[in-house]
């Protein structure tokens, strides 16, 4: 726990350094950082769905058509291991033109002053802004300022197993779309023994990402507007984790980690399964039954509200000339042809709506792969992956990656659990 503390601490003062810089060079008759706007320096996560993308898209044809070489740097596959990346090249006066990061730390880098905002390069480019939801476009918004524009995109969405779900007497063509339905579900395939457990999601995701996917949709919010408290022990968080230690208790669910879950599923130990889309390629192909996927189930009295996982392009390159270039590298990444490489190789879903709808990129991909609807579906209803702010957002999120265990667990009730991740998060948040 300290280890993860140390490093939140010590990115933040790369941050804090590099934004000392960037405020200095700006008074002086030279600026740090590249100025060479025929080469782009990126930096991306080594994850091969990630980098060998990148890398086709961004590569010698790209150069051809528009005099830009773009140098590509990789970091630990993870997103946190680019931050992580990141904080070493800073500290070593070193910043790329561009990084794919995750999307959560956009927030990060936009209150370090370190992201560039990308409105008037979008504008002086007369970008396209139909090709994308305008959902979409605001998950990299702050205080109305574009500062990031999603890459990859995954969503949490619900995995069936077709034949457990027949043995349990259950119709695989009509998924559960609320909390009690799916509870239901989850009692008829361990009931009728179809599977060991009924379903089952990861408290392990970066950032407590999956358990906030349920909570948004369930009217929660880890903190009120203004950012003044903290409210993960209030009634929709509360709800949300009883109802999954009751599933544990009855032995419906249990706890895991998202390496565990999805290999419990393969097994056909389990009937259900909330996991990222980015993974439904995978699974597919290594599932040895029949699969389905679905939108999130909503809880009861809730609206659907999805916050996507993944990467997000952030600008980082003061020069002027070299954020015109870099903007052109990240306008490569997110158009049709770029988001046609990446989905066609991956499960993550395209953030470009009309590679989408044209024949020429993905027009016939649900068509051909339907199990990727259920993502493609979630998009309209995207919203900000939050992260807490200040310099310890990553000790506040494992805090309550630690209450959720022990509330699901059983080791404490779900009410003092929260409370006390309520109290330890709101000693560690100062901004």
């Amino acid at each position: 726990m300290n280890v993860t503390l140390t490093r939140r601490h010590a990115l933040m003062g790369a941050l804090a350094v590099a934004a000392a810089g960037t405020a200095t060079a700006c008074g002086s008759s030279s600026s740090a950082g590249n100025t060479d706007a025929k080469t782009i320096n990126l930096l991306t996560s080594s994850d091969p769905k990630i980098v060998n993308n990148v890398k086709r898209v961004l590569g010698p044809e790209f150069t051809r058509r528009t005099g830009i070489t773009v140098k590509i740097e990789q970091a630990g596959p993870a997103w946190t291991e680019v931050d992580t990346r990141l904080q070493a090249d800073l500290t070593a006066g070193h910043r790329p033109d561009v990084a794919l990061v995750g999307i959560n730390s956009v927030r990060t880098y936009a209150d370090s002053k370190l992201a560039q905002p990308m409105d008037t390069l979008m504008a002086q480019a007369k970008f396209d802004a139909s090709q994308y939801s305008s959902s979409l476009l605001n998950v990299g918004r702050f205080d109305d300022r574009t500062m990031g524009l999603p890459y990859s995109v995954s969503t949490l969405v619900l995995y069936l197993n077709v034949e457990v779900l027949r043995k349990a007497g259950l119709n695989p063509d009509r998924a559960p779309a609320t909390f009690s339905e799916m509870r239901t579900y989850a009692t008829k395939i361990v009931s009728s023994k179809a599977a060991r457990y009924g379903v089952a999601w990861a408290y392990s995701t970066d950032s407590n990402w999956a358990l906030q996917a349920m909570l948004d949709s369930a009217g929660g919010s880890m903190m009120d507007p203004a950012e003044k408290h903290v409210t993960v022990n209030q009634r929709p968080m509360v709800r949300l984790l009883q109802y999954w230690r009751d599933l544990v208790r009855d032995g419906t669910s249990t706890v895991t980690t998202s390496a565990d879950l999805t290999a419990a599923f393969l097994r056909g130990d389990l009937g259900m399964m909330l996991q990222s889309s980015s993974q439904s390629t995978a699974v597919a192909a290594g599932a040895s039954f029949p699969i389905r996927i679905d939108v999130l189930p909503v809880p009861d009295g809730g609206r659907r509200r999805t916050p996507p996982g993944g990467g997000a392009a952030v600008i980082f390159a003061r020069d002027e000339k070299v954020q015109r270039s870099a903007w052109k590298v990240v306008q490569e990444l997110i158009g049709p042809a770029g988001q046609t490489q990446l989905v066609k190789t991956s499960g993550y879903t395209s953030v470009n709506q009309r590679a989408l709808t044209d024949p020429r990129y993905l027009g016939n991909l649900l068509r051909k792969e339907p199990l990727r609807a259920a993502g493609v579906a979630e998009i309209k209803t995207l919203v900000p992956w939050y992260q807490f702010p200040g310099a310890h957002a990553v000790e506040a999120q494992k805090q309550l990656q630690n209450a959720v265990v022990a509330a699901m667990s059983g080791t404490e009730p779900v009410q003092r659990a929260l409370d006390d991740a309520a109290q330890s998060i709101s000693g560690l948040l100062v901004r």
